[in-house]
C-alpha cells in the first residue's frame, strides 16, 4: 500500500505471522470486493480504501477488549493516560490533527506495559467504576501495531479501523473527517 507494485503472498504472510493458506484466504476475499490483484509475481494493490473499509467492517474491537471501566473526569483521564499506551480512535484523531470533529464519551488504547497500567489504575482506584464504561483497555500482541505506532499514537489506518468498529453517533463526523484529511481511505 506504500507505493510498491508487487509484493509476493509469502513476503505478506512473513511480516504478518500468519500462514501463506490464511493470507491465500484473505487475498481471495480482497479480490472478489475487486480490492487487490493477485498474480504470479505476487500481489497488487488497486484500491486501498476498499481494503482499508473491508477490515474496518469485519475488525470486533470488543473481542480485543481486555478490561473496560468508568473514569468520570474523561478528560483529566486521557491526560493523565501513562506515556507506555497506545491511543487509537476519538483521542488519536484528536492528537494526531489537532481537530475533534465531533465530542466523545470514549477512550480507547492498546496496553503495552502491563504493570505501568496497573499502576495507573491502583492510583486511580476510588474513582473507577464498573458500571456504564468509557474506559477500553485493549490487548495487543501484534507486533506490527506497536512498530508503526509513534509517539503513543496508533497509525492511521489503525486509528480509522477501530474509529469504524468502535460504532456510535461520534464515529461519522470523525471517519467523514479523515477521509477528507486523506482521500485515499475512501472506497473506490
Amino acid at each position: 500500500m506504500r507505493g510498491t507494485d508487487r509484493v509476493p503472498q509469502k513476503s505478506i504472510a512473513k511480516a504478518a505471522r500468519v500462514s501463506t493458506g490464511l493470507t491465500n484466504k484473505v487475498v481471495r476475499k480482497l479480490e472478489e470486493a475487486s480490492a487487490v490483484e493477485a498474480g504470479r509475481y505476487g500481489l497488487r494493490i488497486l484500491a486501498p480504501g476498499r481494503v482499508l473499509n473491508l477490515w474496518a467492517a469485519e475488525r470486533r474491537l470488543a473481542g480485543d477488549i481486555w478490561r473496560s471501566f468508568r473514569i468520570d473526569d474523561l478528560e483529566g483521564a486521557e491526560r493523565t493516560l501513562p506515556a507506555s499506551l497506545i491511543l487509537t480512535g476519538f483521542p488519536a484523531w484528536v492528537k494526531l490533527t489537532g481537530r475533534r470533529p465531533a465530542e466523545y464519551g470514549r477512550i480507547h488504547f492498546y496496553v503495552t506495559n502491563r504493570p505501568a497500567f496497573d499502576q495507573w489504575i491502583k492510583f486511580r482506584g476510588n474513582k473507577i467504576r464498573k458500571t456504564n464504561p468509557n474506559m477500553f483497555a485493549l490487548s495487543v500482541d501484534d507486533p506490527h501495531l506497536i512498530s508503526t505506532s509513534t509517539q503513543g499514537l496508533a497509525c492511521i489506518p489503525q486509528v480509522y479501523v477501530d474509529i469504524y468498529a468502535a460504532d456510535g453517533p461520534e464515529c461519522q463526523p470523525f471517519l467523514r473527517d479523515m477521509i477528507n484529511s486523506f482521500p485515499n481511505l475512501a472506497v473506490a
